[in-house]
């Protein structure tokens, strides 16, 4: 990913941190209390008995276990867990006795002076031992970088795939704009036009590209990420553009698009985002002023066969030169076809 690390005077990133240890029985009562946020794509619990067991194990004969990283969320205050979430779950399991399948937790795999034991059956010493056993944990404080905490999600990830960007913002900026991304990606016309499976929230991203792009492209500095980082922090909320704006442009452009041009209006010689981009924002952008499907048509057979149209398919797609001067290239040509 590209976090314009290497292009700065320093590649150093304000992130503020601090080390703090909590007795299990805390932990577990913070979870069971949703004191913490665990990110869509950690919910699933994949750890198998043994392993699950050996964790328990450990704790029990006083080893010490790798810390957990945690963010603390500067809107809810609650934790935000960036790695650790199957240890957290892993606890919480065991002293509810039961997996999330239903099966019984008993420990397997482990000593055998601990073999088949619940948390219920382990002595009353040990179970105390397990309550007041510590974990430490790196918290990451409220004041931090967005492009910081943004970076480190990537790098501290341990669940065995690298994270998409828009599963990171959804975990960070999680609330009420991130929900509504979600349910747009699977509106039926939208699915038709993308014309892909959604792969680990790919469709998202290219909504908020667009949304981004039309309501907020004026302050487009040239690094993608971070633009859709800072669009999706300040509208976490939808309280600057509210729902109903949101909904109605994408909702309205992309049911034009689909009757007019068709389900392949975004595939035009494989190039998928220079199309998706010029083609959503300059029919967001003529909505209101009446789009005529025969002139529209007559602009999109220009388009896709305009050579310097296709000339600023470019690995520097993203650059603030280039998409910019794509952009306005766009809409000057649709101009012209209305005359």
């Amino acid at each position: 990913m590209n976090y314009d690390i290497e292009t700065t005077e320093s590649p150093r990133l304000e992130v503020e941190y601090y080390g703090a240890d909590f007795p299990v029985d805390t932990l577990v009562k913070r979870l069971e209390e949703e004191e913490f946020i665990i990110p869509g794509f950690q919910r699933k619990y994949v750890w198998e008995e043994e392993e699950a067991s050996r964790f328990i194990e450990t704790l029990l004969l006083g080893l010490p276990s790798p810390a957990l990283f945690l963010a603390k969320d500067k809107f809810s205050k609650k934790y935000l867990v960036i790695d650790g979430q199957q240890r957290l779950k892993t606890l919480q399991y065991f002293f509810q006795e039961s997996f999330p399948n239903g099966k019984v937790f008993k420990l397997k795999g482990v000593v055998p002076q601990l073999e088949g034991l619940t948390y219920s059956k382990l002595p009353l010493s040990e179970r105390r031992e397990l309550n007041n056993a510590i974990i430490h944990c790196i918290i990451i404080s409220e004041n931090y970088d967005p492009r910081g905490i943004f970076y480190l999600f990537e790098r501290l990830n341990t669940t065995g795939t690298a994270l998409k960007p828009q599963e990171i913002r959804n975990a960070l900026y999680h609330g009420s704009f991130s929900e509504l991304l979600q349910d747009l990606s699977k509106n039926e016309t939208w699915k038709e036009l993308y014309r892909k499976d959604d792969i680990r929230a790919d469709e998202q991203e290219h909504i908020l590209r667009f949304l981004s792009l039309y309501f907020d492209g004026e302050n487009y500095s040239g690094n993608m990420t971070n633009f859709l980082n800072q669009f999706m922090l300040k509208n976490k909320d939808l309280d600057i553009i509210t729902e109903t704006e949101i909904k109605n442009i994408f909702l309205n452009t992309i049911y034009f698009l689909k009757n007019c041009i068709g389900s392949k209006v975004f595939y035009e010689r494989k190039k998928f985002q220079i199309i998706f981009d010029s083609v959503m924002v300059i029919t967001a952008q003529e909505l209101d002023k009446g789009l005529e499907c025969s002139k529209f048509k007559k602009f999109y057979e220009l388009l896709i066969n305009d050579k310097h149209f296709w000339s600023f398919a470019q690995p520097s797609t993203t650059s603030r030169k280039n998409l910019i001067t794509r952009l306005e290239y766009v809409e000057e040509l649709y101009r012209n076809t209305q005359l």
